[in-house]
């Protein structure tokens, strides 16, 4: 029976001695009864460090946690946890600056001893912060990019908007009267002496002059105008550039959570981007939306980036000397989804078109990269939406139908 009983100890003793953490058995003044292979490994640079003897644990724990220590002599108890993984930190003198420690505290009374079990747990305490900064820095730098995102689109819907603005005051330029007005001046500079007759040579020449002036400076001011507008218009443009670099910055760095966007107002914001583009080639846009708003969760950016393809699409399908040149846009809502259409007169495609219409690389333009249609499904499909686009045939135009389930 003794020899079982001893075997036992021996075993107990021989894990306790190769246990990965350190184990030191004490009595109630803190010497040092049995401390294993990893406590000595733990303590040995610490009593170096602070020139104490490694026969008690008191003077070292006193630098580790100095709770521990008039936690042990409190314990009033016959046995039980005094201290349970107790996170310390602590420095000692290294050999040329502070060591900076972390350590995880264990203390427990047993019938005739205490046990501190002990474990650097530095490396650990280290990921662990790196992580949450890590994190913090992700969550910081996205919100930069968020930010960064939604001023690049309110400043390029501005800009755009603006350009579309001047271009149309520069068709409206190359409307004006003024051939007309150097007619009428050139006429009566060819009639000033019938002119005379009636109301008197000095009379009938300054008015000559007088018409002859008014359309040199209309001319002038006109001249002035449009150089004006050209700036501007080359000015928006580089400004469009400087947008386009920047974005590249933040492609890719959206978020990944779907915040409520709104679809009226994001039409609304694309009607005005392809305001320039509708008007020139005098096409009637019809919207036919509900007058509040409709929400959705997902990506502003993006959804935009889908309705602009489709009506830059529409656009150029539509020929400048058709008869007919129309473009719909309907926004619908359904218990549990919401419907947007956009048809329009253009030329239309076969069945055989329309089967690759959505394919990576297919185009059927002469300058297309056949990416457009293709990432519009990809954004779509992301939403949880459907897109599909028929066509009665070439000629006959093409209708985009979107689905959104709610």
């Amino acid at each position: 029976m003794d020899t079982s009983i001893s075997a036992s100890e021996l075993r107990l003793r021989s894990i306790m001695q190769h246990a990965p953490l350190g184990l030191a058995e004490i009595d109630a003044s803190g010497k040092i009864v049995n401390l294993n292979l990893a406590g000595t490994a733990l303590l040995k640079p610490l009593t170096a460090a602070l020139s104490v003897s490694i026969e008690n644990i008191f003077p070292i724990l006193d630098v580790i946690n100095p709770k521990v220590v008039p936690a042990i002599k409190a314990f009033s108890q016959p046995g039980g946890l005094i201290m349970g993984n107790e996170q310390c930190h602590f420095s000692y003198p290294g050999e040329l600056d502070l060591v900076e420690k972390d350590f995880s505290i264990t203390v427990s009374k047993m019938a005739d001893c205490f046990i501190v079990s002990f474990e650097d747990v530095t490396e650990k305490v280290s990921e662990e912060k790196a992580m949450v900064q890590a994190e913090l820095d992700k969550a910081v730098a996205q919100g930069k990019f968020e930010i960064a995102s939604e001023v690049l689109h309110d400043i390029g819907n501005a800009v755009v908007g603006f350009g579309s603005y001047l271009t149309r005051i520069n068709r409206m330029m190359e409307q004006n009267n003024l051939a007309n007005l150097k007619n009428v001046a050139g006429f009566m500079k060819a009639q000033q002496q019938a002119f005379g007759q009636v109301i008197g040579t000095d009379k009938a020449g300054a008015l000559v002059n007088l018409m002859e002036g008014i359309a040199k400076s209309q001319e002038e001011h006109q001249t002035e105008i449009k150089r004006s507008i050209a700036d501007q218009l080359n000015i928006i443009a580089h400004i469009q550039d400087i947008l386009n670099i920047q974005r590249q910055y933040v492609v890719g760095h959206e978020a990944q959570e779907r915040k409520p966007v709104n679809l009226r107002s994001i039409i609304n914001d694309c009607r005005a981007m392809v305001f320039g583009a509708i008007d020139k080639k005098g096409i009637k846009l019809t919207l036919d939306m509900p007058a509040e708003g409709v929400v959705i969760k997902g990506d502003r950016t993006k959804l935009m980036q889908v309705i602009l393809n489709i009506l830059k699409n529409s656009i150029e399908a539509t020929d400048l000397n058709a008869e007919d040149k129309r473009i719909y846009l309907g926004l619908t809502t359904q218990e549990g989804s919401v419907n947007l259409v956009i048809s329009d007169s253009g030329k239309g495609f076969d069945e055989a078109t329309g089967a690759h219409l959505f394919e990576r690389g297919y185009t059927t333009k002469s300058t297309g990269t056949g990416l457009g249609l293709y990432n519009c499904r990809s954004i779509i499909e992301s939403h949880s939406g459907t897109i599909t686009i028929t066509s009665d045939g070439p000629g006959k135009g093409a209708t985009t139908a979107i689905l959104f389930k709610s």
